[in-house]
């Protein structure tokens, strides 16, 4: 088996974990304010996959780095209106919310989280990032965690993706799952 595939091991075992409810850590998911339904968010969702992620980086003698820098600059909104996110001179530094680097700190892969539905600007400012091609890795990854995924949600998603314009012949793996075993993974390549 290769790094790629056990990686996505990991991105499989960490939401069946999630939807278990028990993650063989310490980690406890709080629930809502007044309620008895239990909070899991992109937070959880990232804290479980790296605890789950360390033999792997051990096998490999692998390491990662949280809120990363990016490499290049972007600019996400121009004097609060909501444009097109782009790399840019003089836009600002960015950040991946996970990477995994080799040895000798190069980029294995670059990994965004998400929980729930986004708007298509927030999905469109993590893929700007992950599509541009100075933002070396040999694998990237965008993975969101939904409560459910019902034709509705699926089709949503997909929507606002397919409106996302690439911006360049960069692979980037997107990963969708529930809460819900029953319910649809969306694995999409783009």
């Amino acid at each position: 088996m290769n790094f790629k595939n056990e990686l996505e091991n990991v991105i499989e075992q960490s939401f069946k974990e999630l939807r278990s409810g028990s993650t063989g850590t310490r980690l406890v998911f709080p629930k809502y304010s007044g309620g008895t339904k239990k909070r899991v968010s992109e937070q959880e969702l990232r804290f479980v996959f790296v605890e789950l992620l360390q033999p792997l980086l051990k096998k490999y003698d692998y390491y990662y780095s949280v809120e990363t820098p990016t490499e290049d600059k972007y600019k996400f909104s121009n004097k609060g209106t909501y444009d097109k996110p782009t790399a840019s001179e003089d836009g600002q530094s960015a950040s991946f919310d996970l990477t995994i680097k080799d040895s000798i700190g190069e980029n294995i892969a670059i990994i965004e989280f998400k929980a729930k539905s986004a708007s298509t600007h927030e999905y469109a400012k993590d893929l700007c990032k992950l599509w541009n091609p100075k933002e070396k890795s040999k694998y990237k990854y965008f993975i969101n965690l939904f409560e459910k995924i019902e034709k509705s949600t699926e089709k949503a998603f997909c929507n606002k993706l397919e409106s996302l314009p690439k911006t360049s012949n960069e692979k980037v793996f997107i990963w969708a799952e529930s809460l819900r075993e029953k319910d649809k993974t969306i694995r999409i390549e783009k």
